[in-house]
């Protein structure tokens, strides 16, 4: 073996640049069938960690080896090179000592090859859903010019792209969202391909959707096609009509000016189009740009008298609610007789319907059913619902005990795909087990728990290894609610690989988690006719979930269970009897006189619980300081209301420590109020842990986060859950420390009010702007109070409330003209009346 191919073979890169430096053009064509050779052994093995490091080794010395401009483009685009990153550092100084002529030839080779490859389309469909290829495209060119997108755009035009993937791809792009270069460069190369007006009317639901949340220069192009259409009569009216009011809900001023102004020259063209965009519009009388509110108006002003739809008046109407009464008195004289009354009746809250508990359906019917809902579990993106999850982990565990070569022989498509198949066909090592699965820095997802109950199942995990995992708590997660989510899943890996259940006592009733006491009572009456032994964790999570509120069902069930004579039996009884955690309560306090905390004792019923489950029971303490341990993510976070039904107070609790520092620390758990919404419709009651952790919720920096908190906000309004007055306290003590910033407060309850709940939204600031205005605040520490006015006076307005705010008065009877001067005034003469 010569010392070339031993340094190929060793993957030995940089060896291998100072041998063929030292060879003459004649040794190194010598060693070419030698490399060709490796080249076929390396394209035949299976992929391990020594072949990936010598790839860029044999990749760059065949370089070396070919003279001619058609053999190194062969040899380049040859598939299956491993880490061709890695080789193009040491073969491209190579190839720059070459003639200008002989690189313009491989350049031109190369480039055909592409051209003609059967891959070159599938290949170009990848751009537009790998990550990262915008700045890769991006890289070194300016966006008008890049060569990339041109050349794209002409293959695409010469037929050699299909046009509508191309086209289809961008818009796909463009509607996911993503980084910001990604966007410009697929927005550059729609320009590009130069679409047809009927390419253009062919996509209007694609415009629709990128004209409310694309990027600015995005949606001013896609504001002009849609423009372009409607003035051509391409563009059907309710289109341009759901459009604008897709449009006015953007900031940018000169979007919503460009849509009045767009709207104006269509009613104009044809009256009969009032009734469907005259209310479109009104949606601008409460957009920040008091140029665009007064445009809207002017348009209604003009066109009102053409309106026929009653339908139509009251949404103009509603839009108006909220608005100046010196404005809104303009709508009703636009709109004529019977608008002051219809006005009137708009004033009540409008508040979200709860979503009605959905029962479990049945376990799986078979192991193809099983093994089809697992990989689709395991394959889909975001979150999983509780109930497709619980449904699907019952299925298994019930068909794994019925009957386990069916199941595993159905589960071997799933299986391939999983890493923990693909690394062997033995158990895992021991001391790589935890690593893979259990360390506390390891977001534990249904996902993971999902792969753990699948490696148990096919024995990829030994049972010594799972019972030792147990018995430390499951890898329990220190303050996070998810150590008795993680105990659950190990042990029913340790069950798989010992003692099979026939089901799992576990499985809820339904989608919130709650599950019946007559139904648990069935399930161990099974157990005990089967002679099945109880699992620690899955008992104890049975217990957690069901339903103790309901006093008939629970002491009809607790006479049944005790009737048992088992062990479980009598357990259950007691727990349905005495309540299971009934009057476990939390405080809030005031710690340092203005920081607010919530606190719990230590709850006694969780004793005799396993490890992980007891630390449920442990004293806590939520505030504000932040919480290092692991990273939570939405799609662990869906499942934790579910362990506690009843008691979404232990569960908002561990959370106050995640979503506080979330207002200073915006790259700390992001998604970290995904969970919020679903703690507000757990069926259990709410208290002083729900209402510090929205409050919380209500102020961090990341938007889709505090959406999150403004549904959770609604939907306890909606239950008649929520306490105004404590959630007045807490936004009022978070602002006054510097935690909550006003700004992004006014941001969060200006939506919630806009959504129709005015009246619910007055009733927090008016408490929670006091301690606000009394203070003596230093300019930065004002920065937002004239926003957060601004919502407050609009509220007022719509509600009709009067009365005293404190501290207000004097910032009305300051000089000048600020925000915060302004809108005080528009908020005293609001609760004046006047």
């Amino acid at each position: 073996m010569s010392k070339l191919i031993e340094a190929v073979r060793g993957g030995r890169t940089d060896d291998v640049v100072t041998i063929v430096n030292g060879m003459t053009a004649a040794e190194r064509r010598g060693e070419l069938p030698a490399l060709k050779a490796l080249r076929k052994e390396f394209r035949d093995a299976w992929v391990t960690p020594q072949l990936q490091a010598a790839s860029p080794a044999l990749l760059v010395a065949g370089v070396a080896g070919q003279s001619g401009a058609a053999a190194v483009a062969s040899w380049l685009t040859a598939s299956g090179w491993e880490r061709m990153w890695v080789a193009e550092k040491r073969f491209i100084p190579m190839l720059e000592e070459r003639p200008a002529e002989w690189l313009t030839e491989l350049a031109h080779r190369i480039a055909e090859r592409l051209r003609q490859s059967p891959y070159l389309r599938p290949m170009v469909a990848g751009l537009f859903t790998a990550g990262g290829t915008g700045q890769a495209l991006n890289s070194g060119h300016s966006n008008k010019d890049n060569p990339w997108l041109l050349a794209l755009a002409r293959l695409t035009a010469e037929g050699t792209l299909d046009r509508a993937t191309m086209v289809d791809g961008c818009l796909g792009r463009l509607l996911r969202g993503g980084t910001a270069v990604d966007q410009r460069v697929s927005h550059r190369l729609l320009l590009d391909l130069d679409l047809s007006a009927e390419e253009h009317a062919g996509r209007v639901a694609d415009w629709r959707a990128l004209a409310a949340d694309a990027l600015q220069p995005v949606a001013v192009h896609v504001q002009s096609v849609l423009a372009e259409l409607a003035l051509t009569g391409s563009l059907p009216t309710h289109d341009l009509a759901d459009m604008t009011r897709a449009v006015l809900t953007r900031p940018e001023k000169n979007l919503v000016r460009a849509q009045l102004k767009l709207l104006d020259t269509v009613v104009t063209r044809d009256t009969a189009t009032a009734d469907a965009l005259l209310p479109a519009a009104s949606h601008a009388l409460t957009h920040e740009d008091t140029e665009a509110q007064e445009r809207a108006l002017k348009l209604i002003e003009r066109h009102g008298t053409h309106l026929t739809d009653a339908a139509s008046r009251e949404e103009i109407l509603t839009s108006a609610a909220p608005i100046a009464p010196g404005l809104r008195t303009r709508v009703v004289e636009a709109l004529g007789t019977g608008a002051e009354e219809a006005l009137q009746a708009a004033g009540e809250d409008t508040l979200p319907p709860v979503p009605s508990p959905v029962a479990l359906a049945s376990p799986p019917a078979s192991v193809a059913e099983t093994a089809e809902e697992t990989g689709a579990l395991l394959a889909s993106h975001g979150i999983l619902p509780v109930a497709d999850f619980e449904r699907t982990l019952d299925g298994l565990v019930r068909w794994a005990h019925e009957d386990r070569a069916a199941l595993l022989e159905a589960l071997e498509p799933v299986a391939a795909t999983r890493w923990w198949s693909r690394t062997c066909r033995r158990p895992l090592p021991d001391d790589s087990v935890p690593s893979a699965f259990a360390p506390s820095h390891v977001r534990f997802t249904p996902r993971l728990a999902l792969d753990l109950v699948l490696a148990g199942l096919h024995q990829r995990i030994t049972p010594r290894t799972a019972k030792a995992v147990l018995d430390g708590g499951g890898a329990h997660a220190g303050c996070l609610p998810d150590g008795p989510f993680r105990a659950r899943f190990w042990e029913i890996a340790h069950r798989l690989l010992t003692d099979p259940q026939p089901f799992l006592l576990s499985t809820p009733s339904w989608d919130n988690g709650l599950l019946e006491p007559g139904e648990l009572t069935d399930r161990l009456k099974t157990y005990q006719r089967l002679g099945a032994h109880v699992g620690a964790c899955d008992f104890a999570q049975a217990l957690l979930r069901v339903r103790t509120t309901d006093r008939a069902a629970a002491e009809a069930a607790a006479e049944r269970a005790a009737l048992l004579g088992t062990p479980e039996g009598r357990r259950l009884a007691d727990w349905l009897r005495t309540g299971g955690l009934t009057g476990t309560v939390l405080h809030r306090a005031v710690t340092d006189r203005t920081t607010p905390v919530v606190r719990s004792g230590e709850i006694t019923a969780l004793h005799m619980f396993p490890l992980a489950f007891r630390e449920l029971g442990s004293p806590a303490l939520g505030s504000h300081h932040r919480c290092w341990c692991a990273a939570t993510a939405a799609v662990q976070q869906t499942h934790w209301p579910a362990l506690l039904p009843e008691h979404p107070e232990l569960i908002a609790l561990r959370l106050i420590q995640h979503v506080l520092p979330c207002a200073r620390y915006p790259e700390k758990d992001p998604d970290v109020c995904s969970v919020l919404p679903l703690l507000a419709q757990s069926p259990g009651a709410s208290g002083p842990a729900t209402s510090l952790v929205v409050a919380g919720g209500l102020g961090v920096q990341r938007q889709e986060d505090r959406i999150a908190a403004v549904d959770a906000l609604l939907l306890l309004a909606a239950q008649k859950k929520l306490d105004p007055g404590a959630l007045a306290t807490d936004l009022g003590a978070l602002m006054l420390i510097g935690i909550v910033a006003p700004s992004r407060l006014a941001e969060s309850l200006g939506t919630a009010a806009s959504t129709g709940a005015y009246r619910t939204v007055w009733t927090v600031l008016r408490d929670a702007l006091p301690p606000l205005l009394s203070k003596d605040l230093s300019p930065a520490e004002s920065r937002g109070l004239g926003e957060l006015l601004t919502v407050a006076a609009e509220c007022a307005e719509r509600t009709g409330a009067q009365g005293v705010i404190p501290g207000l008065d004097p910032i009305a009877a300051r000089r000048g003209s600020s925000r915060l001067v302004s809108q005080a005034r528009r908020l005293r003469a609001a609760l004046a009346g006047t």
